[in-house]
């Protein structure tokens, strides 16, 4: 009599390691779109962000100068299709000219003038 639970087992191994190889392409697939949009782009090109996805959920890691470009990084991200979510771990590096920017405001953040 054959053992239907082997068969069943390993059946759904075999079914769960095809979905999962292709799932890891369509991640590399949405890495490397994500990446081509960055480099094209005028305000994140000249910043390294290192981008990587697990199931459709990409994440952006890396140190830009101002808080246009990592918006802009995040916004790039967000509408590339096939993305579902966009995880943040972008710094932004303090440099001299946002020392002054808020030595002059005061502090101020936003423009609600709030602390």
């Amino acid at each position: 009599m054959p053992n239907h639970g082997r068969f069943t087992t390993t059946l759904l191994a075999a079914v769960a390691l095809v979905a999962s190889a292709a799932c890891t392409k369509a991640d590399d697939r949405l890495t490397k779109a994500v990446q081509d949009r960055l480099a094209a782009d005028q305000i994140v090109h000249g910043y390294h962000i290192d981008v990587k996805t697990e199931q459709r959920v990409v994440s952006l890691s890396g140190t830009v100068e101002t808080s246009v470009a990592k918006d802009q990084a995040l916004t790039l991200a967000k509408t590339t299709p096939g993305v579902l979510e966009v995880r943040d771990h972008v710094a932004i590096r303090d440099n001299a000219g946002t020392a002054s920017w808020l030595k002059k405001s005061n502090g101020a953040i936003g423009t609600a003038g709030h602390r």
